[in-house]
């Protein structure tokens, strides 16, 4: 059973001991652009720090709408590291569906792919969700803007902070035998009670 550490680790590790190693690629015009890892560490904790200036809390749920892709993932690990738990809903639900997760996990904030997607859900937005941001939007150059004034001592505070048995993610059931049921993902495989 993990003692210590967190999903974080994974990317700040991969950064500090490989810094140059390519972990992943993002489309760039008609190819893919490799990133290293420490290229991807960047992305993720400027992300983070948009979430932080925008008031996202340790514990707040923070919502994502889309297919997979680049900005997604540098999203899901930029919500961990601003001590967030990550609620993915299926790009195709229902605003019937997104307006149930959105209530029952008490997401604070929501990113969409697309502005179509986010017209689809704006009817259903609760109040508690003070936040939506679209990932063609130039999301990730939004929150870097937003975050420059928070440093990185903030973005170290929230990860110490994770615990491997802090909840990480929320997934919801696709909800076909009555309304989607959330089951929890913690920050680090162990057993649980």
């Amino acid at each position: 059973v993990a003692t210590k550490g967190n999903l974080t680790d994974l990317i700040a590790d991969r950064a500090r001991l490989e810094p140059n190693r390519i972990t992943m690629s993002r489309p760039l015009g008609e190819g893919w652009q490799p990133m290293t890892a420490h290229e991807v560490e960047l992305d993720v904790k400027a992300a983070a720090k948009g979430l932080i200036a925008a008031g996202i809390q340790l514990g707040d749920r923070v919502a994502i709408m889309a297919r997979t892709r680049y900005e997604w993932t540098i999203l899901d690990f930029a919500s961990w590291y601003a001590g967030a738990v990550v609620v993915p809903i299926y790009e195709t639900s229902s605003p019937e569906q997104v307006d149930w997760i959105l209530n029952d996990s008490g997401s604070v904030a929501l990113f969409v792919e697309t502005p179509i997607l986010r017209e689809a859900v704006a009817a259903v937005l609760p109040a508690h969700t003070k936040h939506i941001w679209v990932m063609t939007e130039d999301v990730l150059q939004v929150l870097r803007r937003a975050g420059e004034n928070v440093g990185d001592d903030e973005i170290e505070r929230r990860r110490a902070a994770l615990l491997p048995d802090a909840l990480a993610t929320l997934i919801y059931t696709s909800g076909t035998t009555g309304r989607p049921k959330g089951c929890l993902l913690y920050t680090s495989p162990s057993p649980r009670d």
